[in-house]
């Protein structure tokens, strides 16, 4: 039985990771349980490592447990994503994470169980923070499946999504500790963490400002994807005119902004003057602004989202930045953000990934933001809670259409003030109104400190260890 112990306690630690991150998690409007499974997730496999008598086994156990964890992206991504992106994407978080547990390991054995709560907390922090850096953004962290509890998101606003990873890894540390040395100061601990950011989290919701609101409309057509990859005019033109009727209808009812997914149709400059007097006509006769993602072929090719305005002006696109390896190698990356003179910017699906990137337009202080977007059925939720923490972080709100997905809307609190799934066929519309956020916060300005700190805490807690005598067990 002794044997099995370690594959035990990284089947339950990797079950709870399968369904509460990843694309198992959702975003319906209210709270639900998730968040709280997903704090508990790495307690099992912890409980072991702090009492293993091997570092390799809790390596490996920790390893186990954050793979099958992220195998809850295959129903998703497999066959869609080339196992060359796949494959790093599955073991590379799994990596860092059993890093992480060991490091924290060897932290206890040699220096105090308190001090190896903290490294758990900074390693794996620090691990969030580099992975980020990589092709993938942030999309691999442990965050984002605390979305169902907006008071545990607040933290953001002032040290980013590594605060929340922080917060998370602590207390699982804490109650792991707790577990396996019965120290009831680690019981404390844990629960002071917790109380301390949900705490600071109520507070920020409860003193939140008045501000302006917006009427927004998102509407998206999944039975018009097909034709989204056509070269031709007449397929171009009617996913045009479908949209800008799905438009016409959102802007009779005073909506101020619509948006509408990423790349719905390939966009020619044969074809280009007649598109944009369609939708022009819904944006000036509805006194509403537009945003419509296409395939624009005009040089250089690009997965642009063309903004609209209510009050006649010209179209402007902005270009995609980030790109989604191997499948949009036939695109020209954008250089530049895009703000208007109201303070909406504009970004597309995957740039939301990053929070480095959208951090960097905060010293224009957006106060919405219009996401064209285009998921892949199952992961619409996961994907869609990617964009709401960017707007928790930077301190302004998200209407997000995608394709295959969800439509959704949110605060710049992180609360969903609305979502609909497109799947069912034929036209879907949601309409909602939504406060602009404060465009600016305390993480704009700081940036990733916090990260940094948990690198330098690591090397510290390590080299300490390291130099310590090793602890009698």
């Amino acid at each position: 039985m002794t044997r099995l112990i370690p594959w035990l306690c990284a089947a339950l630690s990797g079950l709870l990771m399968f369904f509460s991150m990843g694309l198992a998690g959702t975003v319906a409007p209210g709270l639900g349980v998730l968040w709280v499974v997903a704090l508990l997730a790495p307690v099992p496999v912890l409980w072991f490592a702090f009492r293993a008598e091997r570092g390799w086994a809790a390596f490996l156990a920790a390893f186990a447990a954050s793979a099958l964890g992220a195998c809850n992206i295959l129903p998703a991504y497999a066959g869609v994503l080339p196992p060359a992106i796949l494959v790093p994407a599955l073991l590379t978080p799994a990596l860092g994470f059993a890093l992480a547990v060991a490091g924290a390991r060897f932290v206890v054995r040699r220096v105090a169980p308190i001090s190896g709560a903290v490294a758990f907390a900074a390693l794996w922090t620090g691990v969030d923070y580099l992975l980020s850096l990589g092709p993938n953004g942030a999309a691999s962290s442990p965050a984002y499946a605390q979305i169902g509890m907006p008071a545990m998101l607040q933290i953001a606003s002032v040290f980013g999504l590594w605060g929340i990873t922080f917060v998370v890894a602590l207390f699982a540390a804490a109650l792991a500790m707790f577990a396996a040395t019965k120290e009831r100061t680690m019981a404390v601990l844990a629960v002071a963490v917790l109380a301390l950011d949900l705490g600071y989290g109520a507070y920020r919701l409860q003193t939140a400002p008045e501000r302006t609101k917006v009427t927004v409309g998102l509407a998206a057509d999944d039975t018009l994807v097909p034709l989204r990859f056509k070269e031709d005019e007449t397929s171009a033109l009617k996913v045009v005119k479908a949209y800008a009727g799905a438009g016409k209808t959102l802007a009779q009812q005073r909506t101020d902004l619509i948006v509408i997914p990423e790349r719905v149709a390939v966009l020619k400059p044969e074809w280009r003057g007649t598109a944009n007097a369609d939708l022009e006509t819904v944006a000036h006769g509805g006194h509403t602004a537009v945003v419509m993602g296409f395939d624009d072929r005009t040089p250089p090719r690009s997965n642009a989202a063309l903004y609209y305005f209510a009050n006649g002006a010209a179209p402007i696109a902005y270009a995609k930045r980030h790109l989604i390896p191997g499948l949009e190698s036939v695109f020209e990356p954008g250089k530049k953000s895009f703000m208007t003179s109201e303070f909406t910017g504009v970004a597309v699906c995957k740039d939301m990934d990053f929070p480095a990137s959208v951090r960097t337009e905060a010293v224009l202080q957006p106060s919405l933001y219009a996401v064209p977007a285009w998921d892949f059925d199952k992961d619409g939720a996961w994907h869609a809670r990617l964009a709401i923490m960017r707007g928790v972080e930077n301190g302004f709100a998200v209407a997000r259409a995608a394709n295959n997905g969800l439509l959704t809307v949110s605060d710049a609190y992180g609360r969903v003030i609305a979502a609909k799934a497109t799947a069912g066929g034929g036209m879907v519309t949601l309409r909602a109104e939504v406060a602009r956020g404060p465009g600016r916060t305390l993480y704009a300005d700081i940036g990733d400190g916090l990260a940094y700190i948990a690198l330098a805490m690591s090397f510290l807690l390590l080299v300490v260890a390291v130099a310590a005598s090793k602890r009698a067990v």
